[in-house]
């Protein structure tokens, strides 16, 4: 099954979410699956005998198939790798638009160690779940300890030189090609970190080739933008509000010239 792509009801919802102006709502089907809730005690950091075992699960499963993902499926180009020259440690923002979104991300971002934040319920007590584990997901909590721990563990990776991902757009819209509004939180743990936000856009090529459905398959590019670093005579919200609103623009130039079109 190819997870890249989507279905005509999902697009329906789309184009009538648009039309509401609700940008930020989830509009695939959730079915909630058994998973690891993330409490003050959640290992984010695995034990040195998961640590053996997810190196070999990487490197025979997780890597061919986002070999797969990127060379067939998504034919991922990267554009501006030339940006993450000398950063170290560094939130990464991205539009969220396909449920493989975060592989074409990784192909633009190799080289360095990641992390890609999710809803708590995809930290799933399963097989995929663990395959995602090992890619490197990094699940939210829904309790006071629980942020507490993922809050720690965030500030830990940004000062070690790693890349945190957050898709402040929120939702999955596939291959919606406008940049919707942001949530804050990723502006909020770059200040926090005095880490500069690295912002990607993906854009999408049409192929005329179509899937059983008759829906159009895309070529991903992923456009690694400027970084926005985060201003020392400025307070956390003013830096906050200033770092996203450079986002937002960075995103919208991108989309404009991309496609040739005001947005």
């Amino acid at each position: 099954m190819n997870l890249t792509q989507t279905t005509k009801e999902i697009l329906t919802k789309i184009e009538l979410a648009e039309q509401e102006g609700r940008f930020n709502d989830h509009l695939d089907d959730i079915v909630y699956p058994e998973y690891y809730p993330v409490d003050g005690n959640y290992r984010f950091d695995k034990p040195w005998y998961y640590r053996i075992a997810y190196f070999f699960i990487n490197l025979l499963i997780v890597k061919p198939y986002c070999f797969v993902v990127n060379h067939i499926w998504l034919k991922t180009k990267v554009v501006g790798r030339e940006n993450l020259k000398g950063i170290k440690g560094a939130v990464v923002t991205c539009n969220h638009v396909n449920k493989m979104d975060a592989v074409a991300l990784g192909k633009a971002l190799k080289g360095h160690k990641k992390h890609y934040t999710v809803a708590e319920f995809n930290n799933m007590k399963c097989r995929l779940g663990t395959f995602m584990r090992v890619f490197g997901t990094m699940p939210f909590a829904e309790n006071h300890e629980g942020m507490k721990n993922f809050n720690h563990h965030i500030e830990k990776y940004l000062h070690a030189g790693h890349f945190v991902t957050f898709f402040p757009e929120r939702s999955e819209w596939w291959c919606y090609e406008k940049p919707r509004p942001l949530q804050p939180g990723a502006f909020h743990y770059a200040v926090k970190n005095n880490v500069p936000v690295i912002p990607v856009f993906i854009t999408f090529k049409k192929t005329n080739r179509f899937d059983d459905q008759g829906i159009e398959k895309r070529e991903f590019i992923v456009h690694v933008l400027s970084p926005i670093y985060p201003d020392v005579k400025l307070s956390l919200k003013e830096n906050k509000d200033t770092m996203l609103k450079k986002n937002a623009e960075a995103w919208e130039k991108c989309y404009e010239a991309f496609y040739q079109r005001k947005l």
